[in-house]
């Protein structure tokens, strides 16, 4: 029994060092032209989503230093992730000694257990769970995502919120300061969590809270919000209008983030879903914004109504888009990316000048239709009074407020939807079935001709890795030390 435990951890550490070195030779963009342990882990994400929640670096260390047993399912996803071919993922199983029966080489939990081996798996919990025991994982991790999101800046929020209405502070500048500091905190919680996890429900949320968020950034001049919270009596010209709107576009978006990593995980899983790849980034992507629209239509007035509809389209093309480019099953040629490249610069500038030209019809032409007095499920009276200007006003005080939050969401979209995109886009893996250019032309004789020293010491490693791995594969690795020593000198 002795010999056969010390026989699984020189398994698993020959294992992880095999997995330390395609990680490094994996070819990058960046100053280090290395694979990152975090960038491992986005790249597992697309071929099983459950390594964009469950795991982080610190996991991917105890893989790699072999504290962490290896299991076949891990390999083959890790294996997918790095475009290794079969012989390269066949002889990770067999170092390993999975290539019959996973579980038999590792006594623990049976399949339909739930324990987990805490102190054999640093803290890791078998891959091998049953169905039920994911659906509870998902919950809490459900769970953990919406109080993660909300309770911090929802406090924030609330608290400072309270301060102000308890101190009377109401004043314009007050106000707008309080929006655009509301609304930054969480951007900026959202954007740091993006850094880790590149994760695209983190990208939604952020969008969707911030399109919903720039629509109040006309509040503080016309004291009114979409919602109608100001017509509550009492309310009008307070800071709590603000709070209850705030909350309630933190809350929409909280839910159109779980809604698109529900369908996401669903679509993608491979046991569900649409096969094909237009149709299951359609039905991933706009059922969120579906879901926002509808509760808007409910609440809002028809300006509300106006406004989502043209940025919720936009918004819901990119992320059809970014599904699309991460679909394990999508292949695009160099061809193919620069035409996507050029057509995504092409369309940033076309929104753009359309966009300018939208904020210069609604400062000429403001509409008595789009002022919140009004939804679906009530009306209301403006008490100008209790608002602080009279009605005269109104439009001047409108056509200003719509122009700055129109703009807002405008260079949102533009610089980092957009920037999104066409980083996306040029990330791209391709493939080498592009046309092929003229040989006879002195441009496609020079780029034949170059190649850059990290694309020869990344070709170099890979095939000292697959020249390893084909060896590995072909003997069986025994527990003597000086076996394992010989291996890695």
């Amino acid at each position: 029994m002795a010999q056969d435990t010390e026989s699984r951890r020189l398994r698993a550490k020959q294992v992880g060092m095999l997995m330390q070195a395609y990680r490094r030779a994996y070819p990058v963009e960046g100053r280090s032209g290395r694979l990152s342990q975090d960038g491992l882990l986005q790249l597992m994400a697309r071929v099983d989503s459950k390594y964009s929640e469950r795991y982080d670096h610190s996991t991917v260390a105890r893989w790699e230093s072999g504290a962490t047993r290896p299991t076949k399912d891990r390999l083959e996803v890790f294996g997918r992730a790095l475009n290794l071919t079969n012989v390269e993922i066949e002889g990770l199983v067999r170092l390993a000694g999975l290539n019959e029966d996973q579980n038999a080489s590792y006594p623990g939990p049976v399949p339909g257990s739930t324990e987990i081996v805490g102190s054999q798996l640093g803290g890791e919990a078998r891959e091998n769970e049953p169905v039920p025991a994911a659906a509870h994982s998902y919950i809490g991790a459900a769970a953990r995502y919406f109080l993660s999101r909300f309770f911090g800046p929802g406090l924030v929020v609330a608290g400072s919120g309270f301060v102000l209405a308890y101190f009377g502070w109401n004043a314009a500048w007050m106000m707008m300061l309080y929006l655009i500091v509301a609304i930054g905190l969480v951007l900026i919680q959202g954007y740091l969590r993006l850094r880790r996890s590149n994760d695209l429900r983190e990208l939604l949320f952020i969008s969707v809270f911030f399109l919903l968020g720039a629509n109040l950034l006309q509040v503080p001049i016309v004291r009114m919000d979409p919602y109608g919270y100001y017509a509550i009596e009492g309310w009008a010209g307070t800071p709590l209008p603000y709070l209850l709107a705030l909350l309630t576009c933190l809350l929409m978006a909280l839910a159109a983030g779980l809604i698109f990593d529900f369908l996401w995980r669903w679509q993608y899983s491979g046991t569900g879903g649409s096969g094909n790849i237009c149709r299951r980034a359609v039905w991933t992507a706009f059922p969120p914004l579906g879901f926002v629209y509808v509760w808007n239509l409910v609440l809002g007035g028809l300006g509300t109504w106006i406004y989502l509809l043209a940025v919720f389209a936009i918004l819901g093309g990119t992320f059809m888009m970014l599904l699309i480019m991460r679909d394990e099953k999508a292949s695009f040629n160099q061809w193919e990316r620069r035409l996507l490249l050029q057509a995504g610069v092409a369309v940033s500038i076309v929104l753009t000048a359309v966009g300018g030209a939208a904020v210069f019809i609604i400062y000429l032409q403001p509409s008595m239709l789009v002022i919140p007095d009004h939804s679906l499920l009530r009306s209301w009276e403006i008490d100008f009074a209790a608002l602080g200007y009279s009605p005269v006003e109104l439009m001047e005080r409108y056509r200003i407020g719509a122009v700055w939050s129109t703009l807002a969401a405008i260079n949102f979209m533009v610089l980092v939807l957009g920037g999104n995109l066409l980083v996306g886009i040029y990330r791209l893996d391709t493939d080498d079935s592009s046309p092929p250019e003229d040989p006879g032309t002195e441009a496609s004789a020079v780029a034949a001709a170059e190649a850059s020293p990290q694309q020869k010491r990344i070709k170099r490693e890979r095939r000292n890795i697959q020249s390893w791995a084909r060896w590995l594969g072909r003997h069986v690795i025994t527990p003597a030390a000086s076996r394992v020593g010989c291996l890695f000198r």
